[in-house]
């Protein structure tokens, strides 16, 4: 079975893509026959990468895309087979076309694992990568459709880890933040996280309504922003806050990461979801609440078609969009620009307007210092005239 993971990548500068993809290609982890790339050469994927982004004047923002396609270690499947699978599972799925991306394969752990390491910019036309959750959960569908026509086992359902175990402890990228809920959880250390989940269990059993539940989370200590014009809502603690401590919130969907317990909670639609079951059916204990339909089914989980799905139905949708909001930009943008062709035109106009009134000032102040030294001049030679005539003497 192969497990689908997308890595969260911070938004930095070109020294973590750098970096991320001069560890995926480190020799002690890989081999070159277990190296692929697409649309670029892996030696000088950095160079591609960073090429496509300033053609496209899109340098900033987050760089790169990563995801990790993982099987366990009783997989009977060698690591060229399963390089072979991540390749073929590339070049099924639609959303990656368009975009520079590098796929390699690990063998230096128990387990073997695909590196997928992806530019965020599209070189064909520089509109920018974005997935939803919807479109990830397809795109895991994919790949374990792929693995099963390959002959290899179906991955394991939504809650359990590649094992077949279920999936009951905390969960966190940071490594910091894990040791934290690992200690909170065995009441070895104190954490806003772990006590904003005790809060929310408790409430969410026995909210109506969203008032309801907000009330009740402020009452074991947590403000709760949920506003209709926003799309996460997000828990504070109100006595670290009052405390002027920086780590006291926390969003629905980072709380549901953290804790296996809210899986069925990640987001505003899922709690709402919750609460309305509330508000017409019976509360059962948490072993057997009813779990929030997904989109995996048990015949798509257990892989009993081989048939692969249309990934990403809406994707020529959304080109389209994209292609139509990418030419309303450029339409603003060469509107604003002839604005501004038409106010820089009218300044020089009336700069130049200015300068030559101020030559026509500077010509006539010039004809009539002319003309008044003239008449000075006149006035004095008909003085000495008259003097010469009279000898000198006047009557």
């Amino acid at each position: 079975m192969a497990i689908l993971k997308a890595v969260n990548v911070k938004v930095g500068k070109n020294a973590r893509l750098k970096g991320i993809i001069n560890y995926v290609l480190q020799p002690k982890k890989t081999e070159e026959q277990l190296t692929t790339g697409f649309c670029c050469d892996v030696p000088k994927a950095l160079e591609y990468f960073k090429e496509t982004k300033e053609n496209f004047g899109k340098t900033k923002g987050r760089q790169y895309y990563h995801f990790v396609q993982s099987f366990p270690p009783n997989e009977n499947i060698t690591a060229q087979q399963a390089h072979d699978a991540a390749v073929k599972f590339a070049e099924k799925c639609k959303k990656f076309w368009g975009f520079e991306m590098i796929i390699v394969t690990h063998k230096d752990r128990d387990h073997l694992h695909t590196h997928f390491v992806m530019n965020s910019v599209s070189f064909v036309d520089g509109h920018k990568f974005h997935i939803t959750r919807k479109e990830l959960a397809a795109m895991k569908e994919l790949q374990n459709q792929i693995c099963i026509e390959l002959g290899y086992s179906a991955a394991p359902k939504k809650g359990f880890d590649m094992f077949g175990k279920k999936r009951t402890e905390v969960t966190a990228n940071n490594a910091k933040t894990f040791r934290t809920l690992k200690m909170a959880e065995a009441k070895l250390k104190d954490s806003y996280l772990m006590d904003c989940k005790e809060a929310f269990l408790k409430s969410i059993k026995m909210a109506k309504n969203k008032e309801q539940f907000i009330q009740l989370m402020h009452a074991q200590g947590f403000e709760t922003e949920w506003k209709d014009n926003k799309k996460h809502i997000t828990f504070t603690d109100v006595k670290r806050k009052e405390a002027g401590e920086s780590k006291c919130k926390v969003r629905i969907h980072k709380l549901a990461q953290y804790f296996p317990e809210l899986k069925n909670f990640k987001t505003k639609e899922d709690l709402i979801n919750g609460i309305q079951r509330n508000s017409t059916t019976r509360i059962e204990p948490d072993n057997n609440r009813p779990a929030v339909t997904g989109i995996n089914s048990d015949k798509s989980e257990i892989g009993t078609t081989s048939e692969l799905i249309d990934f990403n139905k809406g994707f020529e949708d959304y080109s389209a969009r994209v292609d139509k909001e990418r030419d309303v930009r450029a339409a603003e943008e060469a509107a604003r620009l002839a604005r501004e062709l038409a106010e820089a035109e009218q300044r020089r106009i009336a700069e130049e307007q200015g300068a030559a009134q101020l030559a026509i000032d500077r010509d006539k102040n010039r004809v009539q210092q002319q003309n008044k030294g003239l008449s000075e001049s006149d006035r004095n030679t008909v003085k000495q005239t008259k003097e010469r005539k009279s000898g000198g003497y006047s009557r």
